[in-house]
């Protein structure tokens, strides 16, 4: 594998002189540079004509979305005497363009100029060029080929940029792109298998985003099975390094986003079924941040061919209005999914994560899921009063009761706040009973409510709090048993406490569900389910 690296080291040794040719009073300088993709430099960067009689590299894909510089120093006395950059470097349809005004910056015949292009915090190409005496045209000093100039004295300075020229490796599946701090940017790599989207306003200053699939495995060490980070090189990976430069340490005060940004990457998940693919999250590496590797919830991300709201009619990784967002989201409901490879996954409800910091990012299924019934999965409020039987399906649990003729008849499972401090208390509690109704409920007459789980669990717990005989005796326990597939019980606990909430916890193998109630006669109230695929530690 050849690093691009390599050329840096060079252009460093040569630099240790200054580069002056002609008819001079001093020794003569080291060897002239001309430096890209064709001349032992960055092979994503080509200098075109007039610089060059030479085309961009076959088969690489234009990187529009940077904002290189362009710097003309006189290598007679190190001066910089000219910078070009922003709007005076045009984006054309294939290839990056700006204009040297050479009368205006009184050129010395007797001295090399060398015109630099940088983009991020790269180097991309160098050419040294020599005044000729007529004023109409300069000469590469490297390979001695005349380059006319315009009628008023000016060279379209024109290259090439590919995109890789800013990832560690040319053969990672890389993105890259200049995000300003007044406009949204979307970046997509070049297989589309990993994206971002950064709102406006997220940076405080212009920086450059990069993405780069990874070939390490682990992706993240430390990540519980299953994980998907697919395969290594730059096709179906799903291992990606997401970075800025300079850091974001040193363009925002905060160190992080200022507004959440959109990862995006497409799983290859194997045989993995419907159900459990809905599961998966993007999981992110972050070091030194507390807890060093979280989940992100899920989101949209459209500019990828992996999910439902993918625009097949635009161009890849271009913005779309809200509105063609939501037609391509309807047209995912009715219209057949572009095919794929079967390893690769389309999810149901987006193939991105949201976060305010850039590390490593891979999919995997959680290892452990809490909800308090007071959010939805996509942490919208829950009013209360609201069914829940469904709300939490994407993390992988449903919720059902075992007695539908009892008090509060009915088959609804809701998220109810009248609790220990009475009505609207601010607290959503899980209930058989709806709003307005006491949440407390009893197994004899209200019956158990029993949570179901997608993929079986190790350990499951909830919140509860004995209420008593409803409050006319004291006492009273609250249970939860841990049911198999076949509904046959593996643990139960019971609280130990009254009026005073508890974690309960069941464990087994293969937890299928959990169902809990107050025992018997006895009222209880319950809140906050967790349960984990991992057996706790000992």
């Amino acid at each position: 594998m050849k690093c691009r690296s390599s050329y840096l080291r060079y252009v460093a040794i040569v630099a240790l002189g200054v580069a002056c040719h002609g008819d001079r009073s001093y020794s003569a300088g080291p060897t002239a540079l001309f430096l890209d993709a064709n001349h032992d430099g960055n092979v994503f960067f080509v200098w075109l004509a007039p610089m060059l009689n030479q085309g961009a590299p076959a088969g690489q894909v234009f990187s529009r979305q940077l904002s290189p510089i362009v710097t003309i120093t006189n290598l007679c006395n190190g001066e910089i005497i000219r910078t070009l950059a922003g709007s005076d470097v045009q984006v054309e349809a294939a290839d990056y363009k700006t204009p040297w005004h050479t009368a205006d910056d009184n050129l010395n015949s007797a001295c090399t100029y060398r015109i630099t292009t940088t983009a991020g915090a790269r180097e991309l190409g160098v050419a040294d060029v020599d005044v000729v005496d007529s004023g109409n045209e300069l000469k590469n000093v490297n390979t001695g080929e005349f380059i006319p100039l315009l009628a008023d004295r000016t060279l379209p300075i024109t290259f090439f940029i590919g995109v890789g020229s800013q990832c560690e490796r040319v053969d990672s599946d890389c993105g890259e792109a200049t995000v300003q701090p007044g406009q949204s940017t979307t970046i997509v790599t070049t297989q589309g298998q990993a994206g971002v989207v950064v709102p406006a306003g997220a940076v405080d200053q212009p920086v450059t985003l990069i993405i780069e699939s990874a070939d390490d495995r682990p992706c993240i060490p430390g990540l519980p099975e299953p994980v998907f980070p697919g395969d290594v090189g730059a096709v179906g990976n799903s291992c990606y390094d997401f970075h800025t430069e300079p850091p974001l340490t040193e363009v925002n005060a905060s160190g992080k986003f200022n507004t959440p940004v959109t990862v995006g990457i497409c799983p290859v998940i194997g045989g993995l079924d419907h159900a459990t693919s809905d599961l998966l999250q993007i999981f992110q590496l972050h070091v030194g941040a507390d807890p060093p590797i979280r989940a992100l919830n899920n989101v949209p991300a459209p500019f990828l061919h992996c999910d439902p709201g993918y625009n097949v009619l635009g161009s890849r990784g271009s913005p779309r209005s809200l509105l063609g967002a939501l037609a391509a989201r309807l047209r995912s409901l009715v219209t057949p999914r572009p095919l794929f490879a079967s390893t690769r996954a389309l999810f149901d409800l987006g193939a991105g994560g949201s976060t305010d910091m850039f590390s490593r990012f891979t999919w995997a299924l959680p290892s452990e899921l809490g909800l308090n019934f007071d959010q939805t999965p996509e942490l919208e409020s829950i009013l209360p009063g609201a069914s829940v039987n469904s709300v939490y399906s994407r993390l992988g649990v449903t919720f059902t009761r075992s007695n539908p003729l009892g008090l509060c008849p009915g088959t609804a499972v809701y998220a109810n706040d009248y609790g220990l401090l009475g009505f609207n208390s601010g607290q959503n509690n899980i209930s058989v009973c709806p709003l307005g109704v006491a949440s407390d409920f009893s197994q004899y007459s209200y019956g158990t409510i029993k949570a179901s789980f997608v993929v079986p669990a190790a350990e499951a717990c909830i919140n509860a709090t004995p209420t008593g005989f409803h409050n006319i005796f004291p006492g009273g326990v609250a249970f939860i048993e841990a049911l198999d597939a076949n509904g046959n019980v593996l643990s139960r606990t019971e609280s130990t406490t009254d009026r005073t909430s508890q974690r309960l916890c069941v464990s087994g193998d293969g937890i299928a569900g959990v169902r809990f109630a107050g025992k018997g006669s006895a009222y209880a109230i319950f809140d906050d389910l967790y349960w984990t695929r991992i057996p706790p530690a000992p």
